[in-house]
């Protein structure tokens, strides 16, 4: 209700704001039948479908000149949409606006912040190749809720493809978006990304085994650009380091289950040279690399490596309250 509420009241008036509900068993409809406001528009399915199926009809039904995907327990400030609509008039090539974020928890404290690296800031528009290798080097720090895209460009890209790229399709949808042109991200927290405890993808990175789908997009991606984009190979040995990082996290995973030997092939796969000289790159995120360095420790811990594995889990815990 609150985030509705805080869409519903952007000082850029002129919305359509389209709620499908993805056939929920609470009080949904109930709420929404008490807001007069003839800009709300609601939709319900009659079945449950994955939730990127639902945001991919949700851009089916829209049709506003510019389309926002807003999720249901994030806050948007008063003038968001107005600064994003200014900036696609200011910039007519951009496909996308995306902004930065505060971090909040289940009490609307705020726990941490979205960052933009570095080597992006001082700018507006950014193409393919800038993007696509400050993700390879620091992560996806393209916020999801905050994207805004034009009407158009959205409905020929969509739907996402959740077969192949599962919980990180969004990203997927980005880079297919920079493919067709520059987008612009506004360096400022204009909204609140609610990380809450209660939900399932906030549990799944301390108990998942498998690789996170963060790989599967950008290799993929790597792949297709391989012969077109010059990566340099300090770029390559941070996304090793990402890798190696990842693999650490499943290893501890692995070890609270007891699954000792599978925990004992990722630790060993997680130490190359590559994944050093990316650690050694990133010197700025020391929190991150003391991560690292304790998860190789974990080869070499013996009998101690169950305490050790439960520390470094406690951390994962921590490291995850932010945008790393």
């Amino acid at each position: 209700m609150r985030t509705i509420q805080s869409i519903l009241h952007q000082t850029y008036q002129n919305l359509e704001v389209l709620v499908v509900d993805n056939a929920s068993t609470d009080n949904t409809s109930n709420l929404l039948g008490q807001i007069s406001d003839p800009r709300l528009v609601t939709r319900t399915n009659e079945r449950l479908i994955d939730g990127h199926a639902n945001w991919s009809k949700c851009i089916q039904l829209a049709t506003g000149e510019y389309i926002a995907v807003f999720h249901a327990d994030d806050l948007y400030l008063p003038d968001m949409v107005e600064r994003q609509v200014r900036a696609f008039h200011d910039n007519p090539s951009v496909g996308a606006v995306f902004t930065m974020a505060s971090i909040i928890n289940d009490r609307d404290e705020i726990i941490g912040q979205g960052k933009l690296p570095a080597k992006l800031k001082g700018k507006r528009v950014y193409h393919f190749p800038e993007i696509f290798l400050s993700i390879l080097e620091s992560g996806n720090f393209l916020i999801c809720p905050s994207c805004m895209v034009r009407g158009t460009l959205y409905k020929e890209l969509a739907p996402f493809d959740v077969d192949r790229f599962r919980t990180s399709t969004d990203l997927d949808m980005w880079l297919r978006i920079l493919e067709k042109g520059p987008i612009a991200v506004l360096d400022e927290k204009l909204m609140s990304y609610r990380v809450s405890t209660t939900h399932g993808s906030y549990q799944w990175p301390f108990v998942r085994t498998e690789e996170a789908d963060f790989f599967r997009v950008m290799d993929y991606h790597l792949s297709v650009k391989s012969g077109v984009l010059d990566i340099p190979r300090s770029v390559l040995h941070k996304y090793e380091f990402q890798r190696s990082l990842d693999k650490i996290v499943r290893a501890i995973n692995y070890l609270n289950k007891r699954e000792s030997t599978e925990a004992k092939r990722l630790l060993r796969e997680s130490v190359s040279t590559g994944a050093f000289r990316g650690a050694t790159r990133r010197i700025g995120r020391p929190r991150t690399v003391a991560f690292w360095l304790c998860g190789i420790l974990l080869l070499g811990s013996g009998h101690l490596r169950p305490y050790l594995a439960k520390s470094l889990h406690w951390s994962m815990r921590r490291l995850n309250r932010r945008v790393m």
